[in-house]
């Protein structure tokens, strides 16, 4: 059989790597696995690459921007971002570091097959249930979507209990730079309170119970 594309998994779990290796080969697809960024950077540089297939919440990615650095790769293949779920807010910031397209790791083989292909042909690709997902009003969410990438971290920092000065530190900019920031996004959503700001990101969606220390 022809070999369709190259694609490489970047992925850390063994059933889901599997999995996707089987289906993907049975197609004419050629498959490989990396499960570190180092790896991931090395196969790059020694092999062409149609297509990346990764989950960038539980791969090794420091964060978003490791995403946008790779999509912005002279000649890098296009990224398939397969999540386990994901909610509008997720969506907008993976369109901000130039990934459309995304697909769910509980779509079915034609959903993900039409993933895969159309991305190799860098068009947008959504899986009919990321489409859902796009669609629907979730309110909050809409409201979170007037922030920034760089407030959402913020607001996610904020969640694990740091300081402006801690998160300033973290970030490595200024205490007056996170302190904007914060004003900023209380004016966006509305809110006056930093226990108010985590319950407006938990409906949100933007961090999740278990996040959020007291």
């Amino acid at each position: 059989m022809k070999r369709k594309g190259s694609i490489l998994i970047a992925d850390t779990q063994f059933l889901t790597t599997e999995a996707l290796r089987s289906i993907l080969t049975a197609e004419g697809y050629e498959v490989d696995v990396v499960e570190t960024r180092s790896e991931l950077h090395e196969h790059l540089k020694q092999n062409e690459v149609t297509l990346i297939v990764t989950d960038y919440v539980l791969f090794d990615f420091r964060s978003i921007n490791d995403l946008r650095e790779l999509s912005d790769l002279p000649e890098g293949p296009p990224i398939l971002v397969l999540e386990n779920s994901i909610n509008q807010m997720q969506i907008k910031e993976l369109n901000q570091a130039g990934i459309r397209n995304i697909a769910l790791k509980t779509d079915d083989r034609t959903e993900l097959l039409q993933a895969v292909s159309t991305a190799m042909k860098n068009k947008k690709a959504y899986s009919g249930s990321v489409l859902d997902i796009l669609l629907k009003q979730e309110g909050p969410a809409e409201d979170a979507c007037m922030l920034t990438t760089s407030e959402i971290e913020i607001v996610r920092l904020i969640s694990t209990g740091l300081t402006t000065k801690e998160i300033a530190v973290r970030k490595h900019v200024s205490f007056h730079t996170v302190t904007t920031h914060r004003k900023n996004i209380f004016r966006k959503l509305g809110v006056s309170s930093s226990p108010e700001l985590m319950m407006f990101a938990i409906k949100a969606g933007l961090i999740d119970n278990i996040e959020y220390h007291i």
